[in-house]
């Protein structure tokens, strides 16, 4: 019996790797090259994780066409990428020496910019777990999210990290263009803490929906 659970655990092991290897996603897209020629076709990048161990991650990978293969496209030969809706720029500053890519949130200003640096990051909901002899085996979710670093700057280049102190003069700058949006930012109703809330209203003219009611609030556990 023992030796049927190992064998079941190692194959599971094994099943989990290979999903992880073979589910890159590729997205429609484009990169610009060093003298900014844009190549089209499909790219995969992935936000790098937030680790002590988290090494260089300067690449994207890219293929002109679906049955294509891939190759790493490294950050100095390229200024620029798009991924599906989103644009990301490389950045040469030495705070992002090792993860170059800042997302690019609003580029319309000509003095300021601004930028947001993703590290994505794991929590687990839940699970189930049971012990077989030396062997453990455990099933639960994984949910993937982001957490943004915002900077901004005249270019990605010439960045400085955004915070609390600076916020409501910096914003202000960068969302001159829409004066109801900077209302909200120097009477306080939107603050830095807020700024998933603040760039949508800047996109949209619009706060965002309220979450959906927790169905199991308030019932007795």
């Amino acid at each position: 019996m023992r030796k049927i659970l190992l064998l079941l655990c190692i194959l599971s092991i094994t099943i989990s790797a290979k999903a992880q290897f073979f589910s890159r996603n590729w997205t429609e897209g484009a990169y610009y090259d060093s003298v900014g020629i844009k190549h089209g076709g499909l790219i995969a990048w992935e936000a790098p994780q937030s680790s002590i161990f988290t090494g260089k991650l300067d690449y994207i990978r890219f293929k002109s066409k679906k049955d294509a293969d891939g190759a790493k496209i490294y950050a100095q030969g390229f200024k620029s990428f798009v991924l599906g809706e989103d644009s990301f720029a490389v950045s040469k500053s030495a705070l992002l020496a090792k993860n170059p890519f800042l997302k690019v949130l609003i580029n319309n200003n000509d003095t300021t910019k601004l930028y947001a640096y993703l590290i994505a990051k794991k929590m687990n909901v839940g699970g189930i777990a049971g012990s077989f002899g030396m062997f453990t085996a455990g099933l639960g979710l994984s949910l993937k999210y982001f957490s943004s670093t915002y900077y901004y700057g005249t270019n990605p280049d010439n960045l400085t990290k955004l915070d609390k102190k600076q916020f409501i003069e910096v914003m202000s700058r960068i969302m001159a263009d829409k004066p109801e949006a900077v209302k909200r930012i120097k009477d306080k109703k939107l603050r830095y803490g807020d700024m998933e809330d603040l760039l949508y209203f800047y996109k949209y003219d619009v706060m965002p929906p309220a979450p959906a009611p927790d169905p199991f609030s308030g019932l007795d556990h």
